[in-house]
Parts: C-alpha cells; sequence; structure tokens
C-alpha cells in the first residue's frame, strides 16, 4: 500500500513537473508550478462545494431558491447584498482553506516519502 501511494505520488509529481516545470518562478518564491496547478484544481473543487453548500442553506432558511441573476430587476437589492456578503465571505475561506491544506499535505508527502521538494 505504501508502495503503491508512493509510486503515485511520484508519478503524479513527475507529470505534473514534465508539463509545468518545477523551478519556481519569482512571482511565487518557493512555491512551484506543480503545487500551483493542484491548488488550482483544489480551488475549484471546494468552490464548487461551497456554492452548493451556500444554496441549500438559503433555500433551508429562506424556502426559497437563492438569486441566480443578481442583475435582474426582479431580485430584491437586499436579496444581492445578503447573497454577495456570504458566497464573497465563505469562498474566500474555503480558497485560503484549501490552499493552506494542499501546502501541509505536500509537506507531509515529501517528509514521508523523500525526494526533492514539491514547492
Amino acid at each position: 500500500m505504501k508502495r503503491e501511494l508512493r509510486e503515485r505520488f511520484h508519478d503524479v509529481r513527475g507529470s505534473a513537473e514534465e508539463r509545468f516545470g518545477s523551478e519556481p518562478d519569482q512571482r511565487n518564491v518557493g512555491i512551484g508550478k506543480t503545487e500551483i496547478v493542484l491548488s488550482f484544481a483544489m480551488v475549484i473543487g471546494a468552490t464548487v462545494l461551497a456554492r452548493n453548500a451556500l444554496q441549500a442553506v438559503w433555500r433551508t432558511a429562506l424556502e426559497c431558491d437563492s438569486p441566480m441573476n443578481l442583475a435582474s430587476l426582479e431580485v430584491v437589492r437586499r436579496d444581492v447584498l445578503v447573497w454577495g456578503a456570504f458566497s464573497g465571505a465563505l469562498l474566500g475561506v474555503m480558497r485560503k482553506a484549501s490552499r493552506r491544506s494542499l501546502s501541509n499535505v505536500c509537506s507531509n508527502l515529501v517528509s514521508r516519502y523523500g525526494g526533492a521538494d514539491v514547492r
């Protein structure tokens, strides 16, 4: 099991490094392109989950659907402001949390299985 996990880790890292390179750029010193690509994928997934969860909470609490088209004149201004505040705050927190957790996972995998740093 550990051998398979180690091989998958090295395969994924190797294929990502082949496609995107492994050297950090000057904008993100200490963070390699592999970690940036994985972080992007994780943020997209977290965003979809957070948006669906927020829509379910909105539907349960207010017994109506969340505003879909915020520019529509049929949507009440209060709903637009509340939806924007809650969704912006939640998605911002999810983005930061997913980035932080990915950094921890990468550090743990590198320290556990050795090899070059993923970042």
